[in-house]
């Protein structure tokens, strides 16, 4: 065995010399090749692109899903394997909008600089598909398993939309009964025309007997402050859970044991908010319900602040023209909550949004940060494990606002004066942080999920 310090070395005999220094040769001769057989080796599809896709893409990228075609076999992704690596190298994909130094979200969707590089080098050799084995379960973004959804949900027919430049606001009453009551694992809207959705909310209502869930309207047109919706008031005794969508979000999935009770009978009350259209097109968007074996022990509720919630937006939501403005909600929290998910939104005028909150003894807590707000992609973001806020914690939203020519989406050009008085229209403006949560129970910041 040859062992010398940098010390002893001139001292030893040079057959000894020559000898060490053979071994080292052949040492690295042997690493040296190793390393050039391991990068001699190529990027295939199902080796290396597939897990990147599964966890990053296909969360959106999937039949009826958000995204405009689906990513979930091998032609699929080769047939564009281009546009991949043009849009993942200028990061313009997969859309991610939170700073995930101010928090980082279980469903996040961003590559490293290898991923990146793999997919580069993937795209310029051919895109090779590589040995066949079973596609990965696209774990990281969805945060379950899903597989097919156990019951899909949809108006009896497509709403037809008129291209004649005015917004719809139209309620849905979609009537479901089962065998049974069902524990819900997650729930999802699949949008239709996307390029029209502005906005959805739904509440699942529970509904006896005495009443006919099948009579009168299928829907109703309403105005933004949805008005006229007398007809279906008598649906809305009961309801099981309420949630919704915008632009570029995702499943919304809940842990074992978390979740809501799917009635045996009732509607789904769907509002939907359509922008304006210059061309006559209809949209059949639809609800799809995972059902879990686990019992519901703990039912999930919601809570908005700001625009057409709770909470005061201080100052009052007036943008000027030509102007840069910060706007903020406060809000103390009246008892211990565990938080899941927080869901933020604005419109067009939109720059940036903040939100956190302060215990009592002073200490923060991050919530979510975008600085570069963007209409388009938004998302309900899932935190890693319970978020606990206490009683007495004051939550702060901040929102900043561009209403000036150097902001392309403005929708006035000039810009205009733009006042929000709870109004959803895209032109106007809103103020808004929604939040899934269970009253607190300890323990629950050490639960993922």
């Amino acid at each position: 065995m040859l062992s010398y310090s940098p010390l002893s070395l001139n001292v030893l005999p040079m057959s000894r010399l020559t000898t060490g220094f053979g071994v080292f040769a052949l040492l690295f001769t042997l690493v040296a090749r190793d390393g050039m057989a391991q990068s001699a080796r190529p990027v295939t599809y199902t080796e290396h692109i597939a897990p990147i896709i599964a966890a990053n893409c296909v969360v959106c990228h999937k039949p009826a899903g958000a995204a405009p075609f689906s990513l979930l076999t091998y032609p699929d992704v080769a047939r564009r394997a281009k546009t991949i690596q043009h849009v993942t190298e200028t990061r313009y994909m997969p859309p991610w909008k939170a700073d995930p130094h101010y928090v980082s979200f279980a469903n996040e969707r961003q590559l490293t600089d290898e991923q990146i590089q793999l997919i580069k080098t993937w795209a310029g050799t051919g895109a090779l598909k590589g040995p066949d084995k079973k596609a990965p379960v696209p774990v990281a973004a969805a945060g379950v398993n899903l597989g097919s959804p156990d019951l899909v949900l949809k108006p009896k027919q497509a709403f037809r939309i008129k291209g004649d430049g005015n917004e719809n606001f139209v309620l849905f009453k979609i009537p479901f009964e089962l065998p049974a009551e069902r524990a819900v694992q997650a729930i999802e809207f699949a949008p239709n025309n996307r390029r029209l959705l502005h906005h959805v909310n739904y509440a699942v209502q529970k509904v006896g007997p005495e009443i006919d869930i099948y009579k009168g309207s299928d829907y109703v047109v309403s105005d933004q402050f949805l008005s006229n919706m007398r007809e279906f008031q008598p649906l809305m005794k009961e309801v099981a859970y309420y949630g919704g969508w915008i632009p570029g979000s995702t499943t919304q999935t809940f842990p074992a044991g978390v979740g809501f009770t799917m009635p045996k009978r009732g509607v789904i009350l769907l509002t939907v908010h359509y922008g304006p259209s210059a061309i006559d097109t209809a949209d059949w968007s639809q609800v799809k319900i995972h059902f879990t074996k686990n019992p519901i022990k703990r039912e999930i509720q919601s809570v908005s602040l700001g625009s057409a919630g709770i909470g005061k937006i201080d100052p009052p939501l007036i943008i000027p023209a030509d102007s840069v403005k910060k706007f903020r909600i406060r809000l103390e929290v009246a008892q211990d909550l565990s938080l899941l998910y927080v869901w933020p939104h604005m419109h067009l005028l939109g720059k940036s949004f903040k939100a956190w909150a302060t215990t009592t003894d002073g200490k923060q807590i991050n919530l979510i940060n975008i600085p570069e707000w963007d209409f388009r992609w938004q998302e309900a973001y899932r935190f890693r494990q319970m978020q606990h806020l206490p009683k007495g914690s004051v939550i702060m939203v901040e929102g900043v606002y561009d209403n000036t020519a150097n902001n392309p989406n403005n929708p006035f050009s000039p810009p205009r004066m733009v006042i929000s008085q709870d109004l959803m229209e895209t032109r106007s403006e809103m103020l808004n942080l929604i939040m899934l949560y269970l009253p607190y129970q300890a323990g629950d910041e050490n639960k993922k999920i």
